[in-house]
């Protein structure tokens, strides 16, 4: 049988209805924007910091707007108002403090074409392939299995390694949403960062985008902050960034302190700059921890989050408020995820001496040895929150898998019918 070439479209199947032109004015509205919030983020990047003169003095900057001393200090970069009203605002950064802070938490959304390598996808479960593969080379892990439902407004979601994020796809314009948890930002392969912006920045179209993006710091010995100086700093007007003064919300007991850890809320959870400074080694179960994070979580609501953000997340979360600028201290993830291993260890080991002690007395007295109690309670598993997050351990991942596919040939005599 000969095969039939496709018949051209007419001018009627061409036409585009209102709904069709409109969504891609949108397209390209969006696409206008972002790409001149790289243009301007690019050159205030490259703006000239401030520098003594001959005098020993420090120079005004150049975008100096007479701010008088005292007043909190204006950390955004850029602002862009689209045609519509809408304001756009760019976090600023500082020159240094590279490496003083790391990312914990990660969501990005593009566009599916951007996993397809130029070859087309059929089916949903080859586009998901593709995508695992591609996160399995980015993070060292990729997607091991599918949810019984969607997320976030997506059809569908799927699990990525160890339960250390989630792939939602369906239903959204064709656009698939990535969502790496703090987890899933310290089980990650080493240079996991560097990675995804490489792919983000020059293998994926205009539509990539970062949603979400947190960066944290971590003081172990309370003694550059505490949740009381950043109480002190708010008072202080540290907060401020130049509109209106920000939410202010305690959480834990801090009248009475007793041990369970307090928390310092600062902005709101909805809006595109939310921060959270609490004391993290008492959060964990160490009663006499000092060890305080500051955590800053953006979104992209009303913000653009530069991509540059993945590879020096410190000067922006120093930036973010006047109050952080002493953050310079380098950090180190692998020691942070030693320490909370550390103090979870030590904190369950106390809840089975409250649960477990007394029935452990009785059992050795009936028992005779320790050894035969310990084959009684014994059980064959890691509590999770014991489990250190590692790529290593995560197991196969769906692109891995092996399955009969029907071949391309058949979909191409089937699209030529």
């Amino acid at each position: 049988m000969t095969k039939r070439a496709p018949e051209a479209p007419s001018l009627e199947t061409m036409r585009l209805s209102e709904a069709q032109l409109a969504e891609i004015y949108q397209d390209v509205k969006r696409g206008l924007a972002q790409a001149e919030a790289n243009l301007r983020f690019h050159a205030s990047a490259r703006r000239p910091e401030r520098s003594e003169d001959a005098r020993g003095r420090m120079a005004s900057p150049a975008t100096n707007r007479g701010v008088k001393s005292g007043q909190p200090r204006q950390v955004i970069a850029a602002k862009l108002r689209l045609e519509d009203g809408q304001v756009i605002e760019i976090p600023a950064r500082r020159t240094w403090g590279g490496s003083a802070a790391f990312l914990d938490w990660v969501n990005f959304t593009t566009d599916e074409r951007d996993f397809f390598f130029g070859k087309a996808c059929v089916t949903d479960e080859e586009v998901m392939d593709r995508v695992s593969y591609k996160l399995k080379e980015i993070f060292g892990f990729g997607i091991t299995k599918q949810r019984d439902g969607g997320a976030n407004f997506y059809d569908r979601s799927y699990i990525i390694g160890d339960g250390y994020g989630l792939v939602c796809y369906g239903g959204q314009r064709n656009t698939i949403l990535i969502m790496l948890s703090g987890e899933g930002c310290a089980a990650a392969r080493d240079g996991w960062e560097k990675r995804l912006y490489h792919f983000l920045t020059t293998a994926c179209s205009h539509r990539a985008k970062l949603t979400r993006v947190d960066c944290a710091h971590d003081d172990y010995k309370g003694e550059s902050y505490s949740v009381t100086q950043a109480d002190a700093d708010f008072d202080a007007g540290k907060f401020n960034t130049g509109g209106r003064n920000p939410n202010h919300e305690y959480r834990g007991n801090w009248k009475r302190p007793t041990g369970k850890g307090r928390t310092l809320y600062i902005g709101n959870r909805e809006s595109g700059k939310f921060c959270r400074v609490y004391e993290k080694g008492r959060q964990l179960g160490d009663r006499t921890s000092e060890w305080v994070r500051v955590e800053v979580e953006f979104k992209a609501i009303h913000r653009f989050i530069p991509f540059e953000i993945l590879l020096q997340p410190g000067q922006f979360l120093a930036a973010a408020y006047p109050a952080f600028a002493w953050i310079s201290q380098r950090q180190e993830r692998i020691l942070t995820t030693q320490k909370k291993t550390e103090i979870t260890y030590q904190s369950a080991c106390e809840n089975g001496r409250k649960q477990l002690g007394a029935l452990i007395n009785v059992m050795l007295a009936i028992e005779g040895t320790a050894e035969k109690v310990v084959q009684k309670l014994i059980r064959d598993a890691i509590p999770a929150r014991l489990k250190v997050p590692m790529w290593r351990t995560v197991g196969e991942c769906i692109h891995e898998y092996q399955r009969e596919q029907c071949p391309r040939e058949v979909f191409d005599n089937m699209a030529l019918a």
